[in-house]
């Protein structure tokens, strides 16, 4: 904003300089063009001046000629008044033509000429009278002259106040527009040199705190460029092109590169990211941030290849920079290498396998014990009895309760044991198979399970991994639930923006989730069971379907119409790009070193 104040401040500084220059310049041609009417106009009243003196200088020299021839009768006296009966009349034609603007000046002209022609006649009889020998006749008609002459002098000087007074406003004016011209130019200069101080006053001082402003930016990049090195994780920053214009030490280390060699190159080609599970190839987070304009995270199980080959489980963010005006300018990446905090993961996730392994383990106690005990008793009967038939049937009945029994070891053993590679799984199969390890706890408070499976097709995973999830909510639901109480176990099909996916509900009618719990509900040791739960059984569960491209959230059932109970809901993707990457590499997926 500042910036563009002072543009306009520019801009407007030199288009007051150019209108003052264009004031000036018209000014300047208008006040000489009144200097020029003015001396035409002076001009033309000296001009008129010229011609009444000229007219009347006529008239004195023709009656002084005619004077002359009279009391001499030399004709030679007679040349000025030859002269003047030439001449007069042109110059009352002169007279008329430059007076024609001025009507009061134009009458004295007329009148003038009229006089003029009087004059001339009276000297023109006066002539004829005396060359006709009629000397005394002549020189009477001189002597009676009313005064004609007087009449015309006072005509003409009428006609010269008039002019003179004409010449002095018009010589007036003239000095006033003069002065004006001066003036004009004068402040013209004026301004024009006080607004180029200004404006240089203005250039310079920008170019001033353009350096310093270019200085702290120089600071401030040295600052920042100091902070990013000696921060502990690792920053990646790239230009809006996507392209790696600085690594810190971590990064380097991280990558296995220098920042030279990875300086200029794409940021999907220094920062190669992979899905731990899948092996596919991580969405590129810089790509991400450029084309949103907002802040973008990894996904969950994100692994870094670095130079060598190894793979790093990373966690990571990717931020916009921007400029003042909210530009992006690149990209910056954040990451850190949390191969430690997967370890103790990992052996989280061993203890509350174990915990499970303990609390199936009592489980099973019970479910063995009951047909034990009918074994034994059926072997009794069979060891006592003398009946063949008895014999054979009560033999039958053991065989069948040994079936039952290998069939629960069975389930317990393949409920650890199982297969680490991603396979199409059965939701309502694997639902089932959980129910049947947990029925005898079922059957002891008198829950009700009420199903309600939708015609969906199979999901890629690893069974195991999905029934520990599903064991861990069927457990929390029944230990949730009191006697008779009902668990709801739905699921069904849905389209969504990335493509379909399967969600799977476990409903309880038991207290719930308190609201303040809701959003801690999921980390790792927080636990509502006293004395009794881990507090690692559901965090495991959102680790499991994290590790499965799904999610999972838990809600109140007064939601769905209901006052008491919890819901939790499972989602996992259906998308055949999965399935293919996880079943057609899944034994060779990726895994963090150590």
């Amino acid at each position: 904003m500042q910036n563009t104040n002072k543009r306009v401040t520019v801009i407007a500084g030199f288009a007051i300089l150019l209108a003052v220059l264009f004031a000036n310049s018209f000014v300047t041609r208008r006040e000489l063009g009144v200097q020029n009417g003015n001396q035409e106009r002076v001009a033309s009243t000296r001009q008129v001046l010229y011609q009444l003196s000229e007219t009347e200088t006529l008239l004195l020299n023709a009656q002084s000629g005619q004077r002359g021839f009279l009391y001499t009768g030399n004709e030679t006296y007679l040349a000025p008044y030859d002269a003047a009966f030439a001449q007069v009349q042109p110059h009352i034609q002169a007279l008329a033509r430059l007076t024609a603007a001025n009507p009061r000046e134009q009458a004295l002209v007329t009148e003038l000429g009229n006089m003029c022609q009087l004059k001339l006649a009276e000297l023109a009889q006066t002539i004829s009278l005396y060359r006709a020998g009629k000397t005394n006749n002549a020189k009477a008609l001189v002597v009676s002259d009313a005064g004609l002459m007087d009449k015309i002098r006072g005509v003409i000087g009428e006609l010269q106040h008039q002019e003179d007074l004409l010449e002095a406003t018009r010589e007036s004016d003239y000095q006033k527009s003069v002065r004006r011209t001066v003036a004009s130019i004068y402040l013209a200069n004026l301004l024009a040199v006080v607004g180029l101080v200004v404006l240089a006053y203005s250039i310079l001082r920008g170019i001033e705190m353009r350096e310093k402003h270019a200085a702290e930016m120089r600071a401030r990049e040295q600052w920042l460029r100091v902070t990013l090195t000696s921060i502990g994780d690792a920053v990646i920053a790239t230009d809006q092109s996507g392209s790696v214009t600085f690594l810190n030490p971590v990064a380097e280390k991280l990558l296995g590169t220098s920042a030279a060699e990875a300086l200029k190159k794409d940021s999907k080609d220094a920062f190669p990211i992979f899905n731990e599970l899948t092996g596919e190839p991580g969405e590129d987070p810089v790509k991400k941030v450029l084309e949103f304009g907002s802040i973008a995270e990894l996904a969950n199980h994100t692994v870094l290849r670095n130079s060598n080959g190894s793979l790093i489980p990373i966690e990571d963010s990717a931020a916009p920079i921007r400029d003042e005006l909210g530009r992006i300018l690149g990209v910056v990446l954040v990451f850190r290498d949390v191969t430690r905090e997967r370890k103790a993961q990992a052996m989280a996730r061993r203890t509350e396998k174990l915990a499970a392994a303990a609390r199936l383990s009592a489980t099973m106690a019970h479910e063995i014990n009951n047909p034990l005990e009918a074994i034994m008793n059926l072997i009794y009967i069979a060891r006592t009895s003398e009946d063949p038939a008895m014999v054979a049937q009560s033999l039958t009945l053991a065989d069948q309760e040994l079936d039952r029994l290998a069939h629960l070891t069975r389930q317990t053993f393949g409920f650890y044991r199982e297969s680490k590679v991603p396979e199409p799984i059965e939701i309502p199969a694997l639902v089932e198979s959980v129910l049947k390890l947990h029925s005898n706890r079922l059957k002891n408070k008198n829950i009700t399970v009420e199903r309600n499976y939708g015609d969906c097709p199979p999901v890629c995973g690893i069974p195991g991994e999905l029934r520990h999830a599903v064991a861990n909510l069927i457990s929390n639901a029944t230990d949730a639930v009191d006697i008779n109480g009902t668990i709801w176990v739905r699921s069904e099909c849905l389209q969504v923006a990335d493509g379909g996916a399967i969600e799977i509900t476990f409903e309880d009618d038991g207290p719930g989730v308190a609201r303040e719990d809701m959003e801690r509900i999921f980390e790792p040791f927080f636990t509502t069971k006293e004395d009794v739960g881990t507090g690692l059984g559901l965090w495991i569960t959102r680790e499991i379907v994290n590790r499965h491209g799904g999610s999972i959230l838990v809600r109140s059932r007064g939601e769905s119409g209901s006052t008491r109970g919890a819901a939790f809901v499972i989602r996992l993707p259906l998308t055949a790009d999965l399935q293919t990457a996880a079943l057609g590499g899944a034994d060779s997926a990726l895994r963090a070193p150590g």
